[in-house]
């Protein structure tokens, strides 16, 4: 008797998600027709609040860009600077000490 019992139960939940299935294939094709004009209208009224965010963006990147810049700058000086003797002659790196 148990495994009756269980089958049914078996049966029973196919039966169910069989029915919410189908439920919500239905209510997917009924509202896919809206779908895209809801998508437009959401990106429009969106429109406006990505306004100042794009402004702080820009903003920021002005701020950013010459810090950017001035490091770079900084690297590549330090490296010219590292790099070369005194009349312009790159040095010669010294010879690694080890045993012989």
């Amino acid at each position: 008797m148990n495994a009756e019992s269980t089958a049914r139960r078996r049966a029973e939940v196919a039966d169910e998600i069989s029915k919410w299935t189908v439920g919500g294939g239905i209510i997917t094709v009924a509202l896919f027709p809206l779908a895209l004009p809801i998508l437009a209208l959401t990106a429009i009224a969106v429109l406006p609040l990505l306004v100042p965010l794009v402004a702080v963006r820009i903003v920021a990147g002005l701020v950013a860009l010459p810090i950017i810049v001035f490091r770079k700058l900084g690297r590549s000086a330090r490296r010219l600077r590292i790099g070369r003797g005194p009349r312009g002659h790159r040095q010669a790196s010294p010879e690694p000490v080890g045993r012989l």
